[in-house]
């Protein structure tokens, strides 16, 4: 497990594998008298993780990721956003890449688990960030 404690008012992972993730729900404790089952929810698709809320409408795979996922992010106003590519880190394409740093967005790969952690971690200091989680 990866969360002790409760986060107001945004999701944070409980845990996950190369197939799926377990977040639990803003404002809920699986270690109170809450079913936890009530306080879960899993994912097993391309998921976008901001605060309180949950989107789908991204690619199913990173290596469809591209700038319209960017401008689909940026519109969060998150201070940063974490990739997870899957089981394994991967960065998209030159361009991609190029686009980001031109436009200095605070945009950070990593393989799915790390993006997992590192977002509540964050997100227990109450920073701003956003995690786009990719399972293939």
């Amino acid at each position: 497990m990866l969360q002790l404690e409760t986060i107001d008012n945004a999701y944070s992972f409980h845990s996950y594998d190369d197939k799926s993730a377990r977040i639990i729900k803003p404002q809920h404790n699986i270690h109170s008298t809450q079913s936890a089952a009530d306080a879960l929810v899993e994912i097993s698709s391309t998921t976008f993780i901001y605060k309180n809320q949950l989107e789908t409408d991204f690619p199913a795979e990173f290596i469809q990721f591209d700038n319209q996922c960017i401008e689909n992010l940026i519109k969060y106003n998150a201070d940063i956003y974490l990739i997870g590519t899957g089981s394994n880190l991967c960065f998209p394409a030159g361009h991609i890449l190029q686009n980001i740093t031109k436009n200095k967005y605070a945009i950070d790969f990593m393989d799915t688990g790390a993006a997992c952690r590192t977002f509540n971690i964050l997100t227990a200091e109450y920073r701003n960030v956003a995690v786009l989680i990719f399972f293939k």
